[in-house]
């Protein structure tokens, strides 16, 4: 693993804080305020360019999608996969309804959150992942919503995948992001095939 030390920036028209480390293909990472660029950012940063942005807890997640969007843009970022993880989930499928938006796949990392009927209309091949401790029900939530979704349990994680299992959810993210309809997971049952 290379030195993926994530350096704190300025974009965009509020001038909202991302981390970026990396080289190769763009990820942009959404994360709650208050968490920090975890292992498995790094670990992901060692094949690819990560962007990671922080929630602000004061604005909707619209609104959060919309300064993403603008941010992402002012760096000359075209395409990207999205990894949205806990309340930061909610902004990345908002970011993915964005015209401008010219986004691959979405990892959604135990989503918080209340998931909106505009999630219906997005047509990007979505994984959404949820630790076997996680008691809520969000998983069940959005995989009824998002119509091309596919889900995965991350054994023993709750709802911070990414503190608890990082080389799981890079290696997951990276596998979905690079092979998408190929990735080898069930639909139904949500494990992965030999």
């Amino acid at each position: 693993m290379t030195d993926n030390t994530f350096q704190q920036h300025r974009a965009g028209e509020s001038r909202l804080p991302f981390c970026a480390t990396g080289s190769g293909e763009t990820i942009v990472a959404i994360i709650d305020a208050g968490r920090v660029p975890t292992r498995a950012h790094a670990l992901l940063a060692d094949t690819r360019h990560v962007i990671i942005f922080t929630v602000p807890a004061d604005i909707t997640p619209q609104e959060a999608a919309r300064q993403v969007g603008a941010a992402v843009a002012d760096l000359g970022t075209v395409r990207f996969d999205l990894l949205g993880e806990g309340a930061g989930a909610v902004v990345a499928l908002w970011l993915t309804l964005e015209p401008q938006a010219e986004i691959g796949s979405v990892v959604l990392a135990a989503p918080a959150g209340v998931p909106d009927e505009a999630f219906r209309q997005m047509n990007r091949p979505v994984l959404m992942l949820a630790g076997t401790e996680d008691k809520s029900d969000a998983g069940d939530r959005y995989r009824a919503l998002l119509p091309d979704c596919n889900f995965m349990f991350v054994y023993d994680a709750e709802c911070a995948i990414g503190a608890a299992r990082p080389e799981a959810l890079a290696f997951i993210a990276l596998e979905f992001f690079e092979r998408r309809d190929l990735f080898l997971v069930s639909r139904e049952s949500g494990i992965t095939l030999p």
